[in-house]
């Protein structure tokens, strides 16, 4: 049961908003920090597929990742251990709907309702799309610290983001490995393969 309750929590999390694994590539110039943020801020069709750590006070679960994202329609598909648990979230600016195996499938308006109604807390959904892919996201204040032109922490909304590691597609830098933390809870996810139209 409590892993279940995890599942949610990551999954609700997740949601909210060129096809080659990335690799270093010495002979692609690399962009410019504003060059990098542009188009990462409009790339808005994407696939990421990998594994997610979660870590509460208590407890710490890892799941196998699949994020598709095409415009404001995305599919996120979690799965435990050889397969094991498993979810599945479906959402657009209509709705967003979850299904976890062994349970009734749930819907809401948005994903941060759905998050308030079952889990009793909420989560800046809508900024991980962005914090996902390296940049800060619009709107909200921000404290980012930098590294050699790529972001090596990034504080928005009262959530701490750590970029551990990058690799370089078509000249851009895509997260590999990040942490998401607020008090006891920390995700890590890190992203073995990436596809993304820049």
């Amino acid at each position: 049961m409590r892993f279940r309750f995890l599942l949610l929590s990551a999954i609700l999390l997740l949601a909210g908003c060129t096809g080659l694994t990335p690799q270093q590539d010495s002979t692609v110039t690399e962009h410019t920090w504003e060059e990098q943020y542009q188009a990462l801020l409009a790339a808005d069709n994407w696939q990421l597929r990998g594994k997610i750590g979660i870590r509460t006070a208590s407890e710490n679960h890892n799941a196998s990742l699949f994020w598709e994202q095409l415009q404001q329609h995305y599919q996120i598909e979690l799965s435990g251990p050889l397969g094991q648990g498993g979810a599945r979230i479906d959402g657009n600016e209509d709705g967003v709907s979850i299904d976890i195996a062994g349970e009734e499938p749930r819907w809401a308006a948005t994903p941060e309702l759905l998050m308030q109604q079952t889990l009793g807390w909420q989560f800046p959904v809508r900024d991980l799309p962005y914090w996902i892919k390296g940049i800060p996201a619009p709107g909200h204040p921000f404290e980012l610290s930098m590294n050699q032109q790529q972001p090596k922490k990034l504080i928005q909304n009262n959530w701490e983001i750590n970029y551990l590691r990058f690799s370089t597609h078509n000249g851009y830098r895509l997260p590999e490995k990040l942490t998401i933390s607020r008090n006891d809870l920390r995700l890590t996810i890190i992203a073995k393969e990436w596809q993304i139209q820049l």
